[in-house]
């Protein structure tokens, strides 16, 4: 299972697309609280995260996921619109394990 958390609603919709007709199992939120309401009940092998998110920006989001023993070792990958060299250090100093910058291909967010 793959999550995604995504405020906009046809990047959501895209992605999960594209992941599903990979015969990925992929899930999308536009919220961090309905995220993290999905982690009560599955676990994802995978979590694919936007930075700028209504409730909290991805970075804290990001933060609790790593601070949990349940999820420290999750991994992330984030996805975002934030795209200068800045931006990609600090998102892979705070624990993601990687970054691709919007806009951004479907071969690459599948591969």
């Amino acid at each position: 299972m793959i999550y995604l958390v995504e405020d906009d609603e046809s990047i959501r919709k895209l992605v999960i697309y594209a992941l599903e007709s990979q015969g990925y199992e992929a899930e999308g939120f536009d919220r961090p609280s309905a995220f993290r309401d999905a982690l009560e009940r599955q676990m994802p092998e995978l979590v694919l995260l936007d930075r700028m998110l209504p409730e909290e920006d991805g970075i804290q989001v990001l933060a609790k996921l790593r601070e949990s023993p349940r999820t420290a070792s999750l991994p992330v990958i984030l996805l975002t619109a934030l795209n200068t060299e800045y931006d990609r250090v600090e998102g892979l100093d705070s624990g993601a394990d990687d970054y691709i910058s919007k806009p951004f291909g479907m071969m690459e967010v599948v591969a």
